[in-house]
C-alpha cells in the first residue's frame, strides 16, 4: 500500500479495507443513463461533450487507484474540461490532490464540488460521495463535528447504497473526539 500523506493508521486502514482506495463510491460508478439529469441537456452536442467527461473520469478513476495521481489529474483536467459542473470530477480532483499533498487545493476542490451540488441538490448519490470524502478530508483535519455532519448528510441522500462505509468512517472519526 502507498504511504498515504496524512497521519493516522486507521485512515489508511480504513481507505484500503472499506473504501476499495478512498475513491469514487460504487455507487459513483455511473452509467450514462445514471448522469444526473440536470447537469446536462440532452442536445447531440452535450451528449458527446458528457460522453467526453464520462470516459476521462473513469480514465482518471483507474489511474487513481493504481496510483499513478499525476495522469490521473490529467484525464481529471480533461474531464473538467468537457463538462466543468460535473461534482463528481470535482469529488475525484480533491482525492488526487489529496494524495498529492495539496491539502488546500483539495479543500477548494470539496468545496467547489458542493457550490455545484447547490443548484442541483437531487444528486442523490453522487453528492453523498462527495459529503462522504469531505467527511474524511475534514476527520482527517481534525474537524470531526463538521465531518460528522457530512457523513450524516451522506447518509440521509437518496439512493446511496454504502450507508456502511459512512457509518464506520462516521464512529472512526467521531471516537476520538469522545476519548
Amino acid at each position: 500500500m502507498n504511504r498515504l500523506p496524512w497521519p493516522g493508521m486507521w485512515w489508511a486502514g480504513l481507505c484500503a479495507g472499506i473504501l476499495s482506495s478512498c475513491g469514487l463510491g460504487a455507487s459513483q460508478r455511473l452509467s450514462m443513463e445514471d448522469a444526473p439529469v440536470g447537469v446536462w441537456a440532452l442536445e447531440p452536442k452535450d451528449a458527446v461533450q458528457r460522453n467526453r467527461a464520462k470516459a476521462r473520469l473513469d480514465l482518471a478513476q483507474a489511474y487513481y487507484e493504481q496510483g499513478q495521481t499525476a495522469i490521473a489529474l490529467q484525464e481529471i483536467a480533461q474531464a473538467l474540461a468537457a463538462e466543468p459542473q460535473w461534482i463528481a470530477v470535482h469529488n475525484l480532483k480533491a482525492l488526487v490532490l489529496e494524495k498529492l499533498g495539496q491539502s488546500a487545493m483539495a479543500k477548494n476542490s470539496f468545496e467547489e464540488g458542493l457550490r455545484l451540488a447547490q443548484r442541483n441538490p437531487s444528486l442523490g448519490s453522487e453528492l453523498a460521495d462527495l459529503q462522504h470524502n469531505w467527511g474524511l478530508w475534514l476527520c482527517q483535519q481534525g474537524q470531526s463535528t463538521l465531518a460528522v455532519t457530512q457523513f450524516q448528510r451522506a447518509m440521509s441522500q437518496p439512493g446511496y447504497a454504502l450507508r456502511n462505509k459512512t457509518e464506520l468512517a462516521m464512529s472512526r472519526c467521531d471516537s476520538p473526539a469522545k476519548g
